[in-house]
């Protein structure tokens, strides 16, 4: 086991920090959290995966969906030649929306999710209550 989760365990068993505190801190030294939030971004640290995480509650509890989609960085920049086999009428359907795809520099964006130059989370979106709704959140980790 790491060294510091030992000393953060031990921190946590004599009472100097509570157990969330602990456990705040193993995420931050881990990268690792609990799936529902993003870990703290340490600075430096190299990112690797690409988290997409959907959940929707409603009152049909047959209706809720959980989804967790989790994409290599590495996959990810081998897949960037994919974008050249979109249709062409395709792009100019979305160029009408005013999304050019030519114009998005995917390389340079899988670069800063791996240097960690973008840290926060990249959507962050919760829509209805807590009944009925659904949370979207997309991060690099």
């Amino acid at each position: 086991m790491n060294e510091e989760i030992v000393r953060i365990l031990e921190m946590v068993k004599k009472g100097k920090i509570t157990a969330e505190e602990g456990e705040k801190l193993i995420s931050a030294v881990t990268g690792v959290s609990d799936g529902s939030t993003p870990a703290p971004r340490i600075s430096g640290k190299k990112f690797e995966m690409l988290r997409v995480r959907v959940n929707s509650r409603s009152e049909k509890k047959e209706d809720n969906a959980r989804v967790e989609v989790n994409v290599p960085l590495s996959i990810a920049k081998k897949a960037l030649g994919l974008v050249s086999l979109v249709p062409n009428e395709a792009k100019k359907e979305l160029a009408a929306q005013g999304i050019d795809l030519d114009a998005i520099n995917l390389t340079e964006l899988i670069e800063m999710f791996e240097s960690g130059d973008i840290t926060e989370e990249l959507v962050n979106v919760e829509s209805g209550d807590e009944v009925n709704g659904a949370t979207v959140k997309v991060y690099v980790d």
